[in-house]
């Protein structure tokens, strides 16, 4: 069993998320209160007190992390615990299309975005793709995160790899960004862009040289660049289309759906940024986007539905968790009944 969250409160029992779902933990309640008396320091203890929240990360004496929210509730303590892997997995171990993801992890520069839901997996994905593309082509790595999920090591004598978590190492996103950038990096890995000044030093990074990778929350690649631009004062947001489509290189959905078996497998949209895709977007034509993707797939592009219908067809998953995530049903029906499908259409 692997968890990825721990909620433990006082006098309540202690639960684990496991392939997104909550299970209770058998044994006697915690005792949070002493469990964290030892880990809170004065500062920590003051902020509890005076937010009712405070955020830490503990680093275990065999290497083992977690990102730990302390808060109160109902009178008493709570806590949410994030447990954090140890090194980045290996691209190839995740069950993802790699005929896809391959050219991805060869590109020189320009933007990567890694998207979906939270819980979706897009951590795990975007350190893997960092550091096969580091094991490739060597260089700096500089990494921008919220906590820092994955370690990413160092490949070979030709990479270096300087890893900084937002509220430790800097500041802020922005302010880290800006440091970035003065770095020497060859590759930029940004665990969130939240804000419009960091999205602007993302676009500013991509356009220059850097190979740039950035998760953002989207259930679709074309609600991701939307998000960009509707970040941003209408004014600006046309500037913004244009550096999008200068930089853009691929957008990557992934959505975890649970199996036949037990577990859970990721299944992805994949967006190029081609010379046709790059136009839509500086034009602000994002609504034809879906229709680029459903007929790109010689280019290296994978509409989620087709895929979600993939493994259906394989036996994989069932029709029903495949809906639950479709953002379009009626291609989801195409791809699932194609002959069902070509009745309605000569009627």
């Amino acid at each position: 069993m692997e968890a990825s969250d721990l909620h433990l409160t006082q006098g309540g029992p202690a639960m684990v998320r496991v392939d997104g779902s909550l299970r209770a933990l058998s044994g006697p309640p915690p005792d949070l209160a002493a469990a964290l008396e030892g880990l809170l320091g004065e500062a920590q203890l003051a902020a509890l007190k005076d937010d009712g929240a405070v955020d830490l990360a503990v680093e275990g004496a065999e290497g083992g992390r977690c990102r730990l929210n302390v808060y109160r509730h109902s009178g008493g303590l709570a806590c949410a615990v994030r447990l954090l892997r140890r090194a980045a997995p290996r691209l190839d171990s995740l069950g993802l299309p790699m005929h896809l993801l391959e050219p991805l992890v060869a590109l020189p520069s320009g933007l990567l975005l890694v998207c979906g839901p939270t819980g979706s997996g897009k951590s795990t994905t975007l350190a893997a793709l960092c550091q096969e593309v580091l094991s490739r082509r060597g260089g700096v790595l500089v990494t921008l995160e919220d906590p820092i999920e994955y370690r990413v090591p160092a490949p070979g004598p030709t990479a270096l790899v300087r890893q900084r978590e937002v509220g430790r190492d800097v500041r802020d996103f922005a302010t880290g960004l800006r440091a970035a950038l003065r770095e020497d990096p060859d590759v930029l890995l940004i665990g969130e862009m939240r804000d419009p000044e960091s999205i602007a030093l993302v676009l500013t990074a991509a356009e220059t040289g850097h190979l740039v990778l950035a998760t953002l929350h989207s259930p679709s690649a074309t609600g991701a660049i939307e998000r960009i631009a509707d970040a941003f004062a209408p004014e600006r947001q046309q500037q913004i289309r244009v550096q999008l489509a200068d930089c853009l290189q691929a957008v990557v959905v992934q959505r975890l759906i649970p199996t036949v078996r037990g577990g859970r497998l990721p299944v992805v949209e994949v967006l190029r940024g081609t010379h046709r895709v790059r136009n839509m977007i500086r034009e602000g034509h994002t609504e034809r986007i879906p229709t680029a993707i459903q007929a790109g797939g010689d280019e290296g592009m994978l509409a989620l539905e087709r895929a979600l219908a993939d493994r259906v067809l394989a036996g994989t998953i069932t029709e029903a968790a495949a809906r639950a995530v479709a953002n379009e049903p009626g291609s989801l029906d195409t791809y699932l009944h194609p002959d069902r499908a070509k009745k309605i259409r000569t009627r």
